[in-house]
């Protein structure tokens, strides 16, 4: 392997034994496409003495056969649940395996992060149950995810947007009800979401950014959760032709 100042840049084959690769200790940072060169491990590890590889997106890119994270006692930064990456107090989920199996997660209670890529190409995961504790989800968080069917997003989460690439790609997903106090649809959210047929906005949204729906073809139907001319008002990018094709409805008393 090629480590520069505590950094993990680069993972060779040899690095990976029965499919399983130890993060040694020392290790401060893992790059993007820190796996890039090598065969996919089934099992990573983190030693005691590993910290924080903060400042990455996608330092598991290539990963396609991960099934399972595993810590070591005594780590100070990182723990595991059900095979899945956090830190070591369970507020931030770090990274869901590629080939998570089980069809349904529910995230932790008390987990407040959904951190950038979190469950990137996770192709087997066909529900997740997220809980009204987080206040945060990255971009890419849940992109790729193909098999996606039902993605539980409490009304009472306290996100203000949802972010860029945040479902692209997720080419089951046929519906979505966006929570309360959400502002903003960042760019590329639904990208590819081809069998999008129906969604919820809450009368907080004011800007849905360039291309968020671009793709989605099925869509034709919007229930916008407050009056008409407040959608008039919001900031619609362009790439969004479905979105704004597709039929409106308002709840009843606001026209």
């Amino acid at each position: 392997m090629l480590i520069e100042n505590g950094c993990l840049t680069q993972v060779e084959n040899a690095d990976i034994r029965n499919g399983v690769f130890v993060v040694p200790d020392g290790i401060r940072e893992i790059y993007d496409w820190a796996f890039r060169k090598c065969p996919s491990p089934r099992k990573i590890i983190f030693s005691a003495g590993a910290s924080y590889f903060g400042g990455f997106d996608w330092p598991f890119a290539h990963c396609h056969e991960l099934e399972y994270f595993e810590v070591e006692e005594g780590n100070q930064e990182f723990s595991a649940e059900d095979g899945v990456l956090f830190d070591r107090s369970k507020s931030s989920l770090f990274c869901c395996p590629a080939k998570k199996s089980g069809g349904s997660y529910r995230i932790p209670d008390g987990v407040m992060d959904i951190d950038n890529c979190a469950f990137q190409g996770c192709l087997g995961l066909t529900e997740i149950i997220i809980p009204s504790t987080v206040t945060f989800i990255g971009d890419w968080a849940f992109d790729g995810c193909f098999g996606l069917k039902v993605l539980c997003l409490p009304q009472q989460i306290r996100t203000k947007s949802l972010g860029d690439f945040i479902f692209r790609g997720c080419v089951s997903l046929a519906e979505m009800t966006v929570p309360n106090g959400v502002e903003l649809i960042g760019w590329g959210a639904f990208q590819g979401c081809a069998s999008l047929k129906y969604i919820s906005f809450p009368g907080t949204v004011r800007w849905i950014r360039e291309d968020a729906f671009r793709g989605c073809d099925s869509l034709s139907g919007i229930l916008f959760r407050g009056p008409p001319q407040q959608w008039e008002k919001i900031t619609i990018e362009e790439g969004n032709e479905a979105l704004t094709a597709a039929q409106k409805v308002y709840p009843k008393g606001t026209l």
